[in-house]
C-alpha cells in the first residue's frame, strides 16, 4: 500500500533493524519518565531486534512496516487470535503501532491500521493503550476505536492503568 510517499508492506528481513530501532526509540520517547527507567533502557534496538525476530515467526501474527524511501518509520504488530483478558470474539488484536514522532498526524498510524486490517483479515481490532497516552488514545479515537470500558493494571515501576479499545 503506498500513501502519500509512505509505502506499508509485511516487513521483510532487510527492514528487522531498522524496525528494531524505531520499536526502541519510540519506546523510550514516550516512556522515559513516566515508567521505571530500568524498564526504560530493556527495549534496546538489540532486544528489539530479537523481539522482532521471534514475532514474525509465528503464523498468527503479522508485522507491518511503513517506509519513506526505504527507511522504517513505523510499524504495526498484529495477533489472529488476541491475548487475555481480551475475550471478544471474532476480534483481533493490535498489539503494537509505533510511529516516529516526526512522522505523526500525517495519515502514517492510520495507514498502518488499515493495511493490518486486510493483512491479518479481520477489519474488528482490540488493543490496549497506557492511560498516560492521551496522544494514542485521541488517534484512536479519531480514526474510530471506542473505549470498552475495560481496563487492566500493569506493574512497570508505578502500576499503570491500560485502557481497551
Amino acid at each position: 500500500m503506498s500513501r502519500m510517499g509512505i509505502l506499508i508492506a509485511p516487513i521483510e528481513p532487510q527492514w528487522y533493524e531498522q524496525k528494531a530501532a524505531v520499536q526502541s526509540r519510540t519506546w523510550r520517547e514516550l516512556n522515559q519518565g513516566k515508567i521505571d527507567q530500568r524498564i526504560v533502557d530493556l527495549i534496546t534496538p538489540q532486544f528489539a531486534l530479537k523481539l522482532t525476530e521471534t514475532f514474525v515467526k509465528d503464523p498468527d501474527q503479522v508485522t507491518l512496516v511503513a517506509l519513506d524511501d526505504d527507511k522504517v518509520i513505523g510499524f504495526a504488530e498484529l495477533l489472529r487470535t488476541p491475548r487475555p483478558p481480551i475475550d471478544r470474539p471474532g476480534t483481533a488484536e493490535l498489539a503494537s503501532l509505533y510511529v516516529l514522532n516526526d512522522h505523526h498526524r500525517h495519515g502514517v498510524g492510520r495507514a498502518l491500521v488499515e493495511a493490518g486490517k486486510q493483512a491479518i483479515g479481520n477489519d474488528r481490532l482490540a488493543l490496549w493503550v497506557v492511560g498516560f497516552n492521551t496522544n494514542a488514545q485521541g488517534f484512536y479515537r479519531h480514526i474510530g476505536f471506542h473505549e470498552t470500558g475495560r481496563t487492566q493494571t500493569e506493574d512497570m515501576g508505578p502500576e499503570l492503568e491500560m485502557i481497551n479499545y
